[in-house]
């Protein structure tokens, strides 16, 4: 049986709502039957989430947190398309292995000493094992090994401490090359739409803040190829610095004439929180944008481990996770949550605090792993309310577990992120430099 999303078409109709009784129901009516007395007509989602989702765009403060999951919406015509998790594994195991002629030893005796056990193979080919607990564990071992080692033993090029720096290194350059994959030609369809539709909100409110934990360009690609502006906390100097202030930062239209000056509309925030693949931390600790391969010159990233929570209170980072719990404590703010499988508790936590305290805030989740994908395969149909239990991974079931007891300002959807972004509405009243901008974008897309 196939995959209920292989090759589906992006639509709010995929689309399908928690209700309070604990089913999922999907998008559309479900007319009565004409030859059974008995049946009755049974409202579909579309308007619930639609309601939902108008009175997230017109909120005060408009939150989105993008994972891993919203960026395989973004396809590419040749080989590079965004990782998943497997995909990261192999590419580690291929880059330590590299010069190796005869088989991949050199990555698995590493597996088999620091976690037990290699993954099952399956056709004859080795599955994919847990990345981020391999590379928790060699950091661990690591520490381990280095505060027991005699200072020429951690200096020693054959000896065991070296060797396992190497691994780590490799390993994390293999993810750093995995998850640059956005280039011009890469289609961004629902990074472009999400952008467009939230660059038309007023302009007297606070800008958008886009949260994202991924390392890719998706947003700031997308953002390019639309004009709109990002503010990402780095200076617009020919060296490109990071300084948590210029988030406080906004840009306005000056005419030539005169002393009146107007916000320029399409500004948003963008705050990466594990950090992106063009960031570069100097000697002195500076951080600049940069793509270069200067060893002098080290990427900024939160690898996939468990010791994420600790490395989350490094700066920049900690700039990044400042923002996002303080606009969780706004008043009337709406969060959009697409991509994003609540496995890092740094950043979930906080979202589940601000639940439990800021009574004026509202949560928007998708996730396309709420129902098993057979269950949406099913034939002839699946049926208009599939009972099959809540989300199980904690932070995820306790916001379902919001909705069943009548909670209104949790809402969990059952799709993709580009679902979603089909589902928003569109802002009506756009300025007239809005209106010409759509249709600039018309006329660039049909020369494409």
């Amino acid at each position: 049986m196939s995959d209920f999303w292989t090759n589906k078409k992006a639509a709010a109709g995929n689309l399908r709502l928690l209700t309070r009784e604990g089913k999922w129901l999907a998008w559309e009516d479900q007319e009565s039957d004409p030859d059974d007395a008995s049946s009755k007509r049974i409202a579909g989602a579309k308007g619930r989430v639609h309601e939902v989702l108008t009175q997230a765009v017109h909120a005060t403060n408009v939150l989105t947190l993008l994972g891993s999951g919203a960026s395989f919406s973004a396809k590419n015509t040749g080989p590079l398309e965004a990782p998943g998790m497997s995909d990261l594994w192999h590419a580690a195991r291929e880059r330590v292995c590299e010069n190796s002629l005869i088989d991949h030893s050199d990555f698995d005796d590493v597996v088999l000493d620091v976690v037990g056990s290699l993954p099952p193979k399956e056709n004859g080919k080795q599955q994919a094992g847990d990345i981020e607990n391999l590379l928790s564990l060699c950091k661990m071992k690591l520490e381990l090994m280095e505060v027991r080692a005699k200072e020429n033993e951690k200096t020693d090029p054959d000896g065991p401490i070296i060797k396992l720096k190497v691994f780590i290194e490799k390993a994390e350059s293999a993810i750093l090359g995995k998850v640059d994959f956005v280039d011009q030609a890469t289609t961004l369809t629902a990074h472009r739409g999400l952008i467009q539709k939230f660059a038309k909100r007023a302009v007297d409110k606070p800008r958008v803040k886009v949260f994202t934990t991924n390392y890719d360009l998706c947003v700031e690609e997308a953002a390019s190829r639309l004009g709109v502006v990002l503010i990402d906390g780095f200076s617009h100097s020919a060296e490109q610095r990071f300084n948590r202030d210029y988030f406080q930062h906004d840009l306005v239209r000056r005419q030539t004439s005169g002393t009146k000056a107007d916000y320029i509309d399409g500004v948003f925030h963008l705050y990466k929180l594990h950090g992106s693949i063009d960031w570069r931390r100097r000697a002195d600790s500076v951080v600049i944008r940069s793509r270069a391969s200067d060893p002098a010159l080290n990427p900024v990233l939160i690898y996939p481990r468990s010791t994420k929570y600790q490395e989350a209170f490094e700066s920049p980072y900690l700039d990044m996770f400042a923002a996002f719990q303080a606009a969780l404590r706004e008043p009337d703010t709406a969060l959009l949550i697409a991509g994003f499988g609540f496995a890092d508790d740094h950043i979930s936590a906080p979202i589940w605090s601000a639940l439990e305290s800021n009574l004026s805030l509202r949560v928007i989740l998708v996730d396309p792993s709420f129902i098993p994908a057979a269950k949406l395969d099913a034939y002839p149909a699946p049926d208009h309310l599939l009972d099959v239990g809540l989300p199980t991974r904690k932070y995820q079931n306790r916001m379902a577990r919001l909705v069943t007891e009548g909670d209104p300002r949790v809402t969990l959807l059952n799709g993709r992120f580009e679902d979603l972004v089909d589902a928003i509405p569109a802002i009506t009243g756009e300025s007239d430099r809005q209106r010409l901008q759509m249709r600039l974008d018309q006329i660039r897309d049909a020369a494409v």
